[in-house]
């Protein structure tokens, strides 16, 4: 199951701009988990029809029929895996194009679209991309190591069996029995390092080396997902095992603050962990969305924001961007001159346009900027009817 994070983003960029004269297929849809939506084939049917539509934009590019079918077969290998439609999230994305195709299943619900331009579409992604939209969850339990991934609405777990032991007891083949409850704050001093164990563990300071070294094998596992991400990561657990992981774990933005929940209980009730995350993350969303509205609200006027979507845009392009606070929209259609170094707005689509606003999201984004999704997460200061973006640049 693919995550998208900002890498891939600019992984799609870099196909888009080294496939030439070629046209970039991105295909949204609503999706479930499960019900009668998920009975009823209701996900399959509409991905089908979704295919219809993109080959009816690629004849009204002027493409011939026989290299329709040549963009279409990575949509029609996914439309014919029945096992693939088994496992869903709130909503799925797939980018075509010449000898190029990918799919994510994500944790946000989807629009019913279908692009077809000279470059991929991303602004419906971009809830799940913006520093308001994802989390992480890491469980650390001797029974279960679980990884969900997680938005301020929907929680859904991460399947890292391939990569990650199921269970502590089954990677370290512990000799004793117990629970992480047994675990106290008693220290030992080994080499001049103090360690700590409890009086659960017979073995004491081996065992405790032993959970370091699986701890840290976690941690290099899982920066196939999190390595550059800047998304936060909540630590579920006792104390014990989460300190040992904040301590080794080379990801940089784990949350100050473990939840502690009942393995049993909580793991298989994933709805009461995502509760127990939001306490602790969602007031770290929260304030750096504060505060960077504050610095952009401190210059504001002095030559350095700017509420214009072209200029916006071209200084996107530039790299110029440190902040940019975005409302959903229709989409602004123009194009960006390399010569002139500008962006001007169309009042209709033209071949060749950019949306404008899925122009500077994506080049703030892979140049490391920030991007704030307004309505989302009670996040609401971007528009005053007027304005659909907001950027503070950064010079």
């Amino acid at each position: 199951m693919a995550l998208i994070n900002k890498n891939d983003i600019e992984k799609l960029l870099n196909v888009q701009n080294n496939t030439k004269n070629a046209l970039c297929i991105s295909i949204y849809i609503p999706t479930h988990r499960s019900g009668k939506e998920t009975l009823n084939g209701q996900d399959h049917i509409l991905f089908k029809n979704k295919i219809k539509e993109a080959k009816a934009l690629l004849a009204r590019h002027d493409v011939p029929e026989a290299e329709i079918e040549e963009y279409m077969k990575p949509a029609e290998a996914l439309l014919n895996d029945n096992n693939f439609w088994r496992h869903q999230a709130e909503g799925l994305a797939v980018f075509i194009t010449k000898g190029f195709s990918t799919h994510y299943t994500v944790p946000v619900e989807m629009p019913d679209v279908v692009y077809v331009l000279d470059h991929f579409y991303f602004t419906p992604m971009l809830p799940i991309l913006s520093q308001n939209g994802r989390f992480f969850i890491l469980c650390l339990y001797r029974e279960k190591i679980g990884f969900f991934e997680a938005t301020l609405e929907k929680i859904r777990p991460i399947d890292i069996s391939s990569f990650v032991p199921e269970t502590m007891n089954k990677a370290l083949k512990f000799d004793i029995k117990g629970n992480d409850q047994d675990f106290t704050n008693s220290t030992t001093t080994v080499n001049g390092s103090n360690i700590v164990h409890g009086p659960g563990s017979t073995k004491g300071d081996e065992e405790h080396e032993r959970v370091r070294e699986f701890m840290l094998e976690i941690d290099n596992s899982l920066q196939q997902i999190l390595h550059n991400e800047s998304e936060p990561l909540v630590l579920a657990g006792v104390d014990h095992y989460c300190g040992i992981y904040r301590n080794i774990s080379k990801y940089k933005n784990i949350a100050p603050d473990n939840i502690n929940v009942n393995e049993n209980a909580d793991i298989s009730n994933i709805n009461n962990l995502h509760e127990k995350a939001l306490r602790v993350v969602k007031p770290m969303m929260q304030q750096n969305h504060t505060d960077s509205l504050n610095r952009y609200q401190n210059v504001a006027g002095t030559g350095v924001t700017s509420e214009d979507i072209a200029t916006v845009a071209a200084e996107a392009v530039h790299g110029r961007i440190d902040t940019l606070f975005i409302a959903p929209s229709e989409p602004v259609w123009g194009s960006y001159d390399a010569k002139s170094a500008t962006a001007e707005i169309h009042d209709n689509y033209q071949r060749g346009d950019h949306d404008l606003i899925n122009l500077a999201a994506t080049k703030t984004l892979a140049q490391g900027g920030k991007v704030f999704v307004s309505s989302y997460g009670g996040m609401n200061e971007v528009t005053d009817g007027r304005a659909n973006v907001k950027a503070l640049f950064r010079y």
